[in-house]
């Protein structure tokens, strides 16, 4: 039986409320807010490419949607899982073998906020690195299964991949700015982590649990961030699912 997808609206998104916990910012942006930003990122090259994604003549391979739409939607699931798996044994090496692995324990406590961040910020920023590139190619496969199964799916796609190249480096701008955004909760952390030693606890365990409320903010913030890099891929597996009529 195909698994449920997820239901994301946009002003709930995970890695949105995330970072509006950590900047406690309670600035809400809305839909006319919204359109006229995202109009602002789009140049005029960028409105034609769009404009012809609309127009041309698309080639479809089959139009047996309901036929193919469970299988799609169960391999997309399925990489979607191995996706997340894969980046949350990372922050538990001893679970499973893992090519990026959370920093290991310091014989001592950092004596400064910048040595206490850096090699955690690294572990972030490899793990960015790892994931867009994987969600990428899932992205790529999914919109090319897709398209060929139905003239409307196929526009929709066409305009997705026209949309994707437009916003490119908006998104990789927005996304690469986390790591600063997660460097400012980490400085955070470690001063609560020295007020702590001052006013008399043990440094040692002091530190092992600023260490491990560094694993868990990190830990949230890139599941947070996975599901916002996978939000067009699941728009096409939902645009997909619309398409097969009703049976109920």
């Amino acid at each position: 039986m195909t698994q449920a997808l997820p239901q994301v609206a946009l002003g709930r998104s995970r890695l949105v409320r995330f970072l509006t916990d950590i900047s406690r910012s309670e600035t809400q942006v809305s839909h006319r807010q919204f359109t006229e930003r995202l109009g602002e990122l789009i140049d005029f090259s960028d409105s034609i490419t769009l404009s012809d994604a609309h127009a041309r003549d698309l080639v479809v391979e089959c139009e047996d949607v309901a036929s193919f739409s469970a299988g799609v939607t169960e391999e997309f699931l399925r990489a979607r899982s191995r996706l997340v798996q894969a980046a949350m044994r990372s922050f538990f090496p001893s679970t499973g073998p893992s090519r990026i692995r959370w920093p290991a324990e310091e014989s001592t406590p950092p004596a400064t906020p910048t040595d206490a961040a850096r090699p955690y910020l690294k572990f972030y920023q490899q793990q960015q690195v790892d994931v867009d590139s994987k969600i990428r190619g899932l992205h790529l496969r999914t919109r090319q299964t897709v398209a060929a199964l139905s003239a409307k799916l196929a526009r929709i796609c066409a305009i997705d991949e026209a949309l994707g190249d437009a916003l490119a480096l908006h998104s990789r701008g927005y996304l690469g700015a986390v790591p600063g955004l997660l460097g400012q909760r980490l400085g955070y952390l470690y001063a609560q982590y020295q007020k702590t030693v001052n006013e008399g606890a043990d440094a040692d365990a002091a530190w092992r649990d600023t260490r491990e409320q560094y694993r868990r903010e990190a830990q949230g913030l890139l599941l947070a961030e996975i599901e916002a890099r996978l939000l067009p891929a699941l728009g096409l597996i939902e645009a997909l699912n619309e398409e097969i009529p009703n049976e109920d």
